[in-house]
């Protein structure tokens, strides 16, 4: 195997830098090594780099929405050589634990794997995880923009499924950005009566053009009663007890976003209105499959802007900045 180029960090928050990794040793039964196409840059990637999540292995070589051809396959790996395939967050699981073994093994209790932590992520020339996670694409997805599916499309499309948002549901998506425009695609092809909110007016035109009704502004009087789910996608703080008002009876406030903070709400909501609050991170394999099914079936595609891989650190600023124009993508491997 030739010697892997990576972008990597030294210490938090400081910049990316190229160095030379030493292949790893011999694949493992169900491993599988994938040359990177394209990388997206999610902002958890920002967190990680920046310390958000506490320390991280480095050098740190991030990356995890990833779009590569397969080159090598373990003997239990059913992937075949040249397949193009997805990667996102979960590089790997224990396939026993109780989260496991019900088929929701992104829930894993007894070692998960994350592509990018404690190992090298997409931001390099190939990556190795195991084959359970490494997801082949519909041949009608667009290869050049199809990786902020393998996270931020996921991240959204799982709770919208769980859900059940449908032609019944109506919803508010908060923040129309890498996860917001894929979750105001997602939901309004589900059939849901959809508006954005967002701080940036700009963006009206964008939201309708992705099936919103409307957009509206974040800092505007609420609605009450107004949505059966509230989903947020951002990680800006939010006005909780507005959000929990805006909901009509029975409705549920999901999180996928990573807010700072603590979120706090009075008790009235939930107890007489028979609210809830829930969360969502990824999704499982079956989910993963399901989403890209989906998004293939009905032409959903991120917006994205490409820089190439030695352009990492100008693409980390810009989702830094949130100057992106929905996700920035790498371009690794010809």
């Amino acid at each position: 195997m030739p010697t892997i180029l990576a972008y990597a960090q030294h210490a938090p928050g400081g910049a990316l830098t190229p160095m030379s990794c030493a292949a790893p040793g011999a694949l493992g039964p169900h491993e599988v090594d994938v040359e990177v196409l394209h990388c997206s840059v999610c902002h958890s990637d920002i967190h990680l780099l920046d310390g958000d999540w506490g320390d991280v292995a480095r050098p740190l070589v991030p990356g995890h929405e990833i779009v590569g051809r397969v080159v090598a396959t373990g003997v239990a790996c059913s992937l075949e050589e040249g397949a193009v395939v997805g990667i996102g967050w979960q590089a790997g699981a224990c396939f026993a634990c109780a989260a496991c073994t019900s088929g929701r093994e992104h829930l894993c209790t007894g070692g998960k794997v994350r592509t990018c932590v404690g190992r090298a992520g997409g931001f390099a020339t190939r990556v190795r995880v195991d084959g359970r996670f490494c997801f082949v694409l519909p041949g009608a997805l667009d290869v050049r923009s199809a990786a902020p599916l393998l996270c931020a499309g996921l991240t959204v499309f799982s709770p919208l499924e769980r859900l059940r948002v449908g032609p019944s549901t109506r919803i508010a998506v908060v923040g129309l950005g890498g996860l917001g425009h894929l979750a105001v695609r997602i939901a309004s092809t589900r059939g849901a009566e959809v508006v954005a909110f967002d701080p940036d007016p700009s963006k009206k035109e964008l939201a309708r053009a992705l099936g919103a009704r409307d957009l509206a502004l974040t800092d505007a009087a609420l609605p009450t009663g107004a949505f059966d789910v509230v989903l947020v996608t951002t990680h800006a703080p939010q006005p909780w007890s507005a959000w929990m008002d805006a909901l009509d009876l029975g409705g549920t406030l999901c999180l996928v976003g990573v807010p700072g903070g603590t979120i706090e709400v009075p008790p009235d909501p939930l107890l007489d209105g028979e609210k809830s609050i829930t969360g969502s991170v990824i999704g499982s394999p079956a989910c993963m499959r399901r989403m890209l099914d989906y998004a293939a079936q009905h032409g959903i595609a991120p917006l994205v802007e490409h820089l190439p891989l030695a352009s990492a650190n100008e693409a980390v600023d810009r989702v830094r900045r949130g100057a992106a124009r929905m996700r920035v993508v790498l371009d690794v491997s010809a």
